[in-house]
């Protein structure tokens, strides 16, 4: 049942990042076009783009991590035992949910400190831009539990990773 709710939350997540994305290529596009018609350009399509960029990046880290899609150094953690394989996991998994909780408790105190900023150019409120931080956080944390649960249960049962 976890790992389900997990797999739905990645999918929506994929969905909206993939949105995103394709709405940011959209609007540097339409960027460039106006420029090169009309020589001038929108304000607002720049500054859309950055922080579809930084929601992007935040919300492709949470949910490349169920695909193993971070850069890691196996070298070392291959060669152990399963058993042995699955205690280190289960630590660094650990760790990078210790990790993630600090991004969490950051995140939330940035979101209630930027609240009465506004960005340059859309005067939309910047807490809505680094908000993503701590819903990233909390996104990162489920897909280490479940990473880490799968991988412990495949080597317990003694299945190479």
């Amino acid at each position: 049942m976890w790992s389900k709710i997990v797999t739905n939350i990645n999918k929506i997540t994929e969905l909206l990042t993939s949105s995103f994305l394709v709405i940011m290529v959209a609007i540097i596009f339409m960027q460039i076009v106006s420029r090169v018609l009309i020589q001038s350009s929108f304000p607002w399509t720049e500054e859309l783009a950055r922080f579809l960029m930084i929601w992007v990046t935040f919300l492709g880290a949470a949910f490349s991590f169920q695909h193993g899609a971070h850069i890691g150094i196996s070298m070392l953690t291959d060669k152990l035992p399963n058993k042995l394989n699955s205690i280190v996991q289960l630590c660094i998994g650990i760790l990078c949910t210790a990790l993630f909780l600090v991004l969490l408790v950051k995140g939330i105190e940035l979101v209630g400190k930027s609240g009465n900023q506004t960005s340059p150019a859309m005067s939309i409120p910047m807490n809505y831009v680094y908000l993503i931080i701590p819903i990233s956080a909390v996104l990162l944390i489920m897909n280490v539990i479940d990473v880490s649960i799968k991988q412990c249960i495949k080597n317990w049962k003694g299945e190479s990773v």
